[in-house]
């Protein structure tokens, strides 16, 4: 068995969230996974892979200021996670030109993924800004 931390993919539904990723570098999440440090996300918009991102911690409802919890609540977010780095991919690569052509974009999301998978998906960037 591998020590290595599980890898996720998070679609990101709104062009305000994906701008708040790569400002804040936090991202807030409903779905439940072992979500930890080190952990690495791959980002879906729409129909493409748009970059990825390493897990430096993990922030509970309880770890927050008032008006972040009460926006958490709201959209039935249950933590925040924060990166210790982000990585644009230019151009995007689309879902249908990777190993995950035979899914529903939209099915991906919170899917645990492989790291040789993940790097499968990141050997096809012709380009990366590293945030």
């Amino acid at each position: 068995m591998s020590d290595e931390p599980p890898n996720y993919i998070l679609r990101i539904q709104k062009a305000e969230l994906e701008k708040r990723l790569f400002s804040l570098r936090t991202f807030y999440v409903g779905i439940r996974r072992d979500w930890s440090h080190e952990t690495q996300v791959l980002f879906i918009r729409k129909d493409a892979f748009i970059g990825s991102g390493v897990i430096e911690r993990i922030v509970a409802l309880d770890g927050m200021e008032d008006w972040e919890r009460k926006l958490c609540l709201e959209n039935n977010w249950y933590c925040k996670i924060v990166f210790s780095k982000l990585t644009r991919f230019q151009p995007v690569v689309s879902v249908k030109d990777t190993p995950a052509a035979a899914q529903n974009p939209s099915l991906l999301h919170g899917a645990s993924i492989s790291r040789s998978y993940a790097r499968q998906i990141e050997r096809l960037v012709p380009a990366r800004i590293i945030l």
